[in-house]
């Protein structure tokens, strides 16, 4: 999957995503993001709210991985038993330090959360977006899924 558009595409129809570390004890620790964003093919960045445990990181390598959840992708797909694209890929990044949100990457994820604006849920989880963890990317990997995904290259 070496096309920018579709690696954009599936990360901006992800309504979920996950990154994993290592910590200093040496065990794998996953944590939920929801806003990743890609820039450009080498550099991205995610809103950082509930990666408390990066503080015990080791070293500054990661996994971000993205599911797309576009209940239409799933439909269509699984009705015509295969995938047009890979339904989730795996973004493996160095990440670098934490820093403060602009005003630019705030509007972006203003934007995407919108429409949950009036359900009480949206002060809890995304009311306290401050800072942002830049990364840049090492390697794209698209996940498969069996026969679903055996004629992509």
């Amino acid at each position: 999957m070496k096309n920018f558009r579709q690696i954009k595409n599936l990360i901006k129809n992800s309504f979920y995503c996950s990154i994993s570390i290592i910590s200093k004890e040496g065990h794998p620790h996953t944590s939920p993001i929801g806003s990743v964003y890609l820039i450009n093919k080498e550099n991205g960045y995610f809103i950082e709210m509930f990666t408390k445990s990066f503080g015990d990181q080791v070293g500054n390598k990661a996994c971000i991985m993205a599911v797309n959840t576009s209940l239409v992708f799933w439909l269509k797909s699984l009705f015509l038993g295969r995938f047009a694209t890979p339904p989730a890929i795996r973004l493996l990044v160095t990440i670098k330090e934490r820093r403060k949100i602009t005003e630019e990457e705030m509007a972006h994820f203003n934007k995407r959360v919108k429409p949950f604006r009036r359900l009480k849920g949206y002060k809890h989880m995304w009311s306290t977006a401050r800072y942002v963890r830049p990364f840049t990317v090492d390697k794209v990997i698209p996940v498969s899924i069996g026969k679903m995904t055996k004629y992509l290259t």
